[in-house]
């Protein structure tokens, strides 16, 4: 893991670690000499447990940015795509979906499904996005809250508008990853915990937002 100073517990070293060193010293100077010859002892001892600490802290730190990290992607994708497309799904007027030639096809709500992939590993995440880009097409969407319409991809089976999805918004982390890490399969190691937290949060909101949201339309699947 690269060390970073912003991850650096600071804060902690001063109301925490820095004092265990006094501590411990007045505590170790009642211990038999034969065991604590001098004082210099007793203020290794410190140390060292200071040392110790300020590691335990500093990992701590690192956890809970990637995981605050992870939750921020999860909670802005869900609002941005679920919630937008979810109220469209909701409502009682055919849905027009235009095709990149121009061509505009109609679909009422109940006859269009949304498959979301959430991905288990940046590996897991590149195979999903290619499979959804070579089986499916960019389909174009009008949403009268907005100005532009915006994309997604999906195909048409059976009368049945098929929507294929997926957290684009995790690639980001394939840089930072990497950096951290020093090579791709590392960061692919390290990929699993901070999905597995996207993963969770995106769990979270669905159940939150169920009465909201046309939870039947959307199928959230580990890939």
């Amino acid at each position: 893991m690269t060390f970073s100073l912003k991850f650096f517990p600071v804060k902690d070293l001063i109301f925490s670690v820095i004092p265990t060193v006094g501590t411990y010293f007045g505590y170790l100077q009642g211990v038999s000499p034969e065991i604590l010859p001098n004082k210099f002892y007793a203020i290794g001892i410190g140390l060292i447990t200071s040392l110790i600490l300020a590691i335990i802290f500093y990992r701590e730190n690192v956890k809970s940015y990637k995981k605050s990290l992870a939750e921020l992607l999860a909670t802005g994708y869900f609002m941005n795509f679920t919630g937008r497309l979810g109220k469209l799904l909701k409502s009682k007027v055919p849905i027009n979906f235009t095709y990149k030639d121009g061509s505009i096809k109609s679909f009422d709500a109940k006859d269009i499904f949304v498959e979301i992939g959430i991905p288990g590993s940046l590996q897991a995440l590149t195979r999903y996005s290619n499979s959804v880009e070579s089986l499916s097409e960019i389909l174009y969407v009008t949403d009268a809250t907005q100005s532009e319409p915006f994309w997604l991809r999906g195909n048409v089976e059976e009368n049945t508008l098929m929507i294929y999805e997926f957290p684009r918004t995790l690639f980001s982390l394939a840089g930072y990853l990497k950096t951290e890490s020093g090579d791709m399969k590392k960061a692919e190691k390290k990929s699993k915990k901070i999905y597995g937290y996207f993963e969770k949060k995106i769990e979270e909101l669905r159940i939150l937002n169920g009465s909201q949201l046309p939870m039947d339309k959307f199928e959230f699947k580990h890939v």
